[in-house]
């Protein structure tokens, strides 16, 4: 197993900086971290050149309202699996593509505009890919957590207060905020980078400016865009996924649901429309860790019935973007839940 070779203890904090506050200035970073905000950008450069680090921006919680987040579940047959690969990667709905253990070979993470959408995705894009065997979809009815509120926990207590209390832009209640058609544009650019400056935005979005960084503020106020800074996981020291699939009874859904979002290691859970009706995912150390993991959420919540779990032995892309056979960045494909799956 690959460790941080490339990533000093240093970097390891970097990171986590952004990972509290993706689009911190250099100035917060460096106050936080105890280094001049020029030593700050330079670090994040050489890690960003390297493909190690990346932040990226996807849509919050008015997908979970209006429209539809799936895990689906794919047979392929063996040899044909990396060309299967190579065509879901490109998909601008299909945020995430693991290959894993267990019962299925890959495991995507799918956002569409509709359950037409999905319907669509399934038969005329992934289902007609050659090698392709058979599908199943798991409507998530509910994200409880997921990986913009998880970190390497490479801060201490005092460096994260200061990450957080300088955080610009706190978080605000809206009825229900959704991106308007204009925020698009928007947002997909931040898909690519999520750190770009307004006068950039500008540029590429064709806005000035001063739309730019209202239309953004608001996006990132509202939790409607979701800001991420991701790591390769070879060279983190969480480099194992590992995902759990578990019934829990109704009533007792919600408040397991929650404390589960709590647990350092679990990076992502979500109420799902399925045979199991919860689906965690962790990210530990090494692979008997999982294992440690498992009794542990048992022995902690005796109302979960553990159904199945499976490793994930390749990441090919994560939230957008594509990446290589150690996690690093390649580039990126946008999550656009707005354009009609395209029949490949």
């Amino acid at each position: 197993m690959k460790f941080s070779a490339d990533l000093d203890e240093m970097d390891l904090a970097l990171v986590t900086a952004l990972q509290t506050a993706p689009r911190a200035s250099w100035a917060l970073v460096g106050r936080a971290l105890g280094i001049s905000p020029v030593t700050a950008a330079r670090r994040w450069e050489r890690l960003a050149e390297a493909r190690l680090a990346w932040v990226t921006a996807y849509g919050g919680g008015f997908i979970a309202r209006h429209h539809v987040e799936a895990f689906v579940e794919v047979d392929c047959v063996p040899s044909r699996l990396s060309s299967v690969v190579a065509g879901l990667v490109e998909q601008p709905q299909v945020a995430s593509v693991e290959h894993t253990s267990g019962q299925q070979d890959l495991l995507l993470t799918v956002l569409v505009s509709d359950l037409a959408a999905l319907s669509r995705l399934l038969t005329d894009v992934i289902g007609r890919l050659d090698g392709v065997l058979a599908t199943r979809s798991q409507i998530v009815t509910e994200l409880l957590t997921e990986g913009s509120r998880w970190d390497l926990r490479a801060l201490d207590r005092d460096q994260r207060q200061v990450m957080l209390d300088g955080r610009d832009d706190p978080a605000v209640q809206e009825p229900d905020p959704t991106p308007a058609p204009e925020d698009i544009p928007l947002m997909l650019a931040l898909g690519h980078d999520g750190r770009l400056g307004y006068q950039e935005l500008a540029q590429r979005t064709g806005m000035s400016e001063s739309t730019a960084r209202r239309r953004t503020s608001r996006l990132l106020r509202t939790g409607v865009l979701v800001p991420r800074c991701e790591i390769a996981h070879s060279r983190s020291n969480y480099p194992v996924f590992v995902t759990y699939r578990m019934n829990v009874p109704s009533a007792a859904l919600a408040k397991v649901g929650s404390a589960l979002s709590g647990v350092p290691a679990v990076r992502m859970c979500a109420s799902i429309s399925s045979a199991h009706n919860l689906v965690v995912n962790g990210w530990v150390r090494s692979v008997p860790d999982s294992r440690r993991l498992e009794e542990y959420l048992v022995e902690r919540f005796p109302e979960i019935t553990m159904v199945d779990r499976s490793l994930t032995l390749a990441n090919f892309k994560r939230m957008g973007w594509i990446l290589d056979d150690e996690g690093r960045a390649v580039r990126p494909v946008p999550i656009d839940l707005w354009r009609a799956p395209a029949t490949v």
